[in-house]
């Protein structure tokens, strides 16, 4: 995982973790709501960390965005 990847998993973890923990593997779609999530962890690092108007696709790349959906995905199918 790369340091934006990374920046991510932990930004999204901390702050959204009650929304993650909402989430269950018997859900209708607990891949749609884990891509939910990590895309409004996404638009609230921008807001809070970024100038105003920053593109988040120039601060996350769309593989970013997929590997950490992707790792909490699978945190939540194993637990």
């Amino acid at each position: 995982m790369k340091a934006e990847a990374r920046e991510l998993y932990v930004y999204a973890t901390d702050h959204f973790s009650k929304d993650i923990e909402r989430i269950h593997p018997d859900c209708v779609a607990p891949m749609i709501a884990t891509r939910q999530v990590v895309k409004k962890a996404i638009n609230q690092y921008v807001s809070d960390y970024c100038e105003k108007g920053a593109d988040p696709l120039s601060i996350f790349s769309e593989e970013d965005f997929q590997e950490v959906s992707n790792k909490i995905y699978q945190e939540i199918m194993e637990a």
